[in-house]
């Protein structure tokens, strides 16, 4: 950083000087170029006075510097009489600028290229009062010549200004990097710097805090979701042994010969009904574990929510006759672009746990509606509630909020994850509305026009729900 801080203070300073020698140079050319003029024009004020009092064989006495050229033309433009060449060599002056200007108006001046000299020459031009003409020329200063004449103080300048420029541009340099490689990037403080650098030295502060406060926030939630894997594998284990447990036990019993053979179907029906729980829980694994999988990907297709909710309400039927449990439908059809599969689940479980907590005579009511732009799910059950303070985790795997009829009731405490996951999945928000003793009420939220998320996969559509 300092070397490139150098190099452009280095090169800024030597483009700074370029600039104004190339104006130096200009300004001198014109102050020069008009010096010129009123010399030449003095010049020849005094020599036409000269000559107008002792002829022109007065020309030919008067010593001339070098570089000055003095021509006596006639009225007809023949040359008289020249400093630098022969007259009789010379051709007609009387179409040359300066001499025609001054025969019509007294005085004349031109810059021209001189073939008699070979070089740029300034001329000026004065009638005199019998008609003829006195010419003073000298060779002009060009901004080559002059920058050339110029050379050797400008390159004792430019010298100079090197120096001064590399010592300049190392001093700046060090004084503008010193203070930054002084900032301690871990505690920053404002206080040692120059006023420039201190937004710098607050804004490194403030992104620290807010670095610090994300790491805080990240460590908060690896120990969450390290205890929430805990809590599931404990789970899990829990959900598994109990009913492996049980077919484990009428399995040894009747491999035992303990059993009466009247009482060989009571055991196998109760072997059969552990091992459907367990299939059910490893089902509902398997679900969860695929909604999580990030590399899964599915066709998605319109779905349209009343009939698919008109589907789930018949599959559900029989286990709502048994609890008098009467089921409606309402509202007006409702498109969602997803994976029907998942759909289903979603609205399966949340009416299997409408009939599974609600009490025996109980109604079930589902809603399905477009609100802007959305399509919206509800599930409104008459049964036993759920307390405030349980609202915020209802929605945790194997979470239920009355443990002491968990076992009556069945299920995994896998459904409303999956709900959660499946809503997820197709960008939707589920909220949950509750009274204890009155009944619970879920309402879903499908954005219509959004694509499914791809932060989560879909279930292959061959997978059936149990």
């Amino acid at each position: 950083m300092r070397n490139a801080i150098f190099k452009n203070i280095f090169f800024t300073a030597m483009a700074v000087f370029v600039v104004s020698v190339v104006c130096i140079v200009a300004a001198l050319y014109g102050y020069f170029s008009a010096q010129q003029r009123q010399n030449l024009e003095s010049e020849a004020l005094y020599l036409s006075a000269a000559v107008a009092h002792g002829g022109g064989d007065f020309l030919c006495s008067v010593p001339h510097t070098d570089g000055t050229r003095v021509t006596y033309i006639a009225a007809d433009g023949t040359v008289l009489f020249d400093s630098a060449s022969d007259p009789a060599s010379m051709e007609n002056h009387a179409l040359r600028d300066e001499v025609k200007q001054a025969l019509e108006s007294g005085a004349g001046y031109s810059s021209r290229f001189s073939q008699t000299s070979d070089r740029r020459t300034a001329n000026y031009a004065v009638r005199m009062e019998d008609g003829t003409v006195l010419r003073v020329s000298n060779t002009l200063y060009t901004r080559a010549m002059l920058a050339i004449n110029l050379f050797t103080p400008l390159l004792l300048v430019l010298v100079l200004a090197m120096i001064l420029s590399l010592a300049s541009a190392a001093g700046m340099s060090r004084r503008i990097t010193d203070p930054l490689g002084a900032i301690d990037l871990r505690d920053p403080d404002d206080r040692g710097v120059y006023e420039e650098l201190r937004p710098l030295v607050r804004r490194i502060r403030a992104q620290n805090r807010e670095i610090q406060r994300n790491m805080e926030d990240l460590k908060a939630e690896h120990a969450r979701q390290d205890e929430m894997r805990r809590e599931f594998t404990a789970n899990v284990s829990h959900e598994l042994k109990t009913p492996l447990t049980s077919i484990s036990g009428y399995a040894e019993l009747i491999q035992g010969g303990m059993v009466r053979q009247e009482d060989v179907p009571r055991f196998a029906g109760t072997i059969w009904r552990e091992a459907q729980r367990l299939i059910v829980l490893v089902n509902d694994i398997i679900r969860l574990s695929r909604l999580d999988d990030k590399d899964v990907e599915e066709e998605r297709k319109p779905v349209e929510l009343s009939a698919l909710c008109r589907e789930v309400i018949e599959s559900l039927s029989p286990a709502a006759d048994e609890k008098s449990i009467s089921f409606s439908l309402t509202g007006t059809p409702a498109t969602v672009t997803g994976i029907r599969q998942i759909l289903g689940e979603v609205v399966y479980n949340l009416c299997d746990n409408a009939i599974k907590y609600n009490r025996p005579g109980g109604s079930v009511a589902v809603d399905v509606r477009e609100e802007d732009d959305q399509a919206v799910l509800s599930v409104k059950d008459t049964g036993i509630g759920i307390p405030e303070e349980e609202l915020g985790r209802v929605f945790e795997r194997f979470y239920r909020v009355d443990k002491s009829h968990s076992k009556e009731v069945g299920g995994t405490g896998l459904g409303l994850s999956i709900v959660k996951h499946g809503a997820a999945y197709h960008n939707a928000a589920v909220e949950v509305e509750s009274t204890p003793g009155e009944g619970t009420c879920f309402t879903v939220r499908f954005p219509q026009k959004s694509a499914v998320s791809h932060r989560q996969p879909a279930i292959p559509a061959g997978e059936k729900e149990e």
